[in-house]
This record gives C-alpha cells, structure tokens and sequence, in this order.
C-alpha cells in the first residue's frame, strides 16, 4: 500500500488544532529516538576501541633475548619506534640490538613514567627554542607583551624528580641508558643522562676523572707531558 502524507489524510476534514497537529508531527517521527540511542551506542563503542589501542603493547628484545613489554603511548617517546609505529611495522619482537634486558626494562619504565604527559612538539621547542630560519612574525598592536613568570623548580607532574632519581645510578649503568637512549633516540633521556656525566666531571681534574670513572692512563709520561705542552690553554687556572 502506497504511504500517504498528513496532509493527503486530512484531505475533505476540519482544520486540525494546534494541539493536534503537535500529537501528529510526535506521531510522525519515532524514528528520532533510536537514531539517537544507535549514535549513543556507536560512541560507546568507538571509546571501547581507543581503550584497546591503549592497551596494546609492544614486544621489545633486548640483546640476550629477554621481552620487555610497553604500551604503544610509552614507545611514542621514543622517536624510532614512534616511526616504527606510524610505518605500521612495530609489529612481532622488536630487537633492540646492543642493550642489557636490566637496562632495557629501565628505559620501558622511563617511558612509562613519561608517556602521559610527553609532548614532542614541546619537547623539540625545549631543547631548540630558535628555528633554523628566519621567521616572519605578524604585525602586532604592540611589541611589549606581559611576563609570565614560570618558576624553573615547578615539578607539577613529578617528572623532575623522577628523573633525578632515576639517573641517580654506578657509571655503568649511566652509560648503558644513554648508549640504550641513543639508539632509541629519546632525546630527553639522552640529554639528562649526558648532563649527569657532565655535572659529575665538572671541576675536577683529569686524574680525578679517570678515578670517577676507572679510566686507565695509557699514557707514557713523556707522552703526557707533550699532550700538556700542546695544550697548555685546558690545564690553566
């Protein structure tokens, strides 16, 4: 049977009331609630899916052949296997050629920690505040703005001190993560872990450096000697 429309049935009938025409066009339209309950439920669904994502990991080998699982968010803060990730080939076991299974759950635990509040964009402007190319700025109304103050201790999230303790470790350790974060390439951590080497050698002479960090000098005498008389300027007070 063909439909009709409102109008056609009330053809050679009195004018309807205001009242029913309100009860004809709610008559009219059931469809409006399941459509909103089906786009409730694809919303719901859609939120069950990014908590999937979430909680995918990914299997990193260290060089003995030891797994160490981390979420996807967590391998983002490293920029070779967030590429890995974005090429859709961080799949299977991961080698991670060269660094200790102990070191490498050290690093699953860095990123971890870091991951909900890492910021790449943030990150690279931190360490490279000025763009290797001119920029043009646009015209403003005024070129004095407000000073904000950013208090340089500020730890809000307690990253800062996580870090600290974190690379509060013997020489070798340290030099595992930043050898294991080169390879990574997890800028942050390369570069607090390198501060670390450079605060614990700073002021200090060569032989208390080489007692710091057991480092032998194979150094005749007479060859020392000529390395301190080339370079007279580096043992000046």
């Amino acid at each position: 049977m063909a439909s009709t429309t409102a109008g056609e049935d009330r053809k050679g009938k009195r004018p309807m009331t205001p009242e029913e025409e309100a009860a004809a066009a709610r008559a009219t339209t059931p469809a409006a609630p399941a459509a909103a309950a089906q786009e409730e439920e694809e919303r719901k669904g859609q939120g069950e899916g990014e908590t999937e994502e979430e909680g995918e990991k990914l299997v990193l080998v260290s060089d003995d052949g030891v797994e160490v699982r981390v979420s996807v968010a967590a391998a983002r803060v490293s920029n070779t296997l967030r590429g890995m990730i974005e090429d859709g080939c961080a799949t299977g076991r991961i080698p991670i050629m060269g660094v200790h299974p102990d070191v490498l759950a050290l690093i699953a635990e860095y990123c971890e920690k870091h991951a909900p509040h890492y910021d790449p964009e943030a990150s690279a402007r931190d360490r490279y505040p000025f763009p290797p190319f001119p920029v043009d700025l646009p015209p403003s109304a005024s070129s004095i703005k407000p000073v904000t103050f950013v208090d340089p201790d500020a730890d809000p999230h307690g990253l800062k001190a996580f870090d600290k303790k974190f690379l509060d470790v013997d020489n070798s350790t340290l030099f595992e993560i930043i050898m294991a974060a080169n390879y990574l390439n997890i800028e942050d951590l390369l570069e607090d872990a390198c501060t670390t080497v450079a605060d614990k050698i700073r002021g200090k002479s060569p032989e208390e450096i080489r007692d710091q960090f057991e480092i032998e000098n194979d150094y005749t005498p007479e060859q020392e000697a000529e390395v301190r008389r080339e370079n007279a300027w580096a043992f000046e007070d």
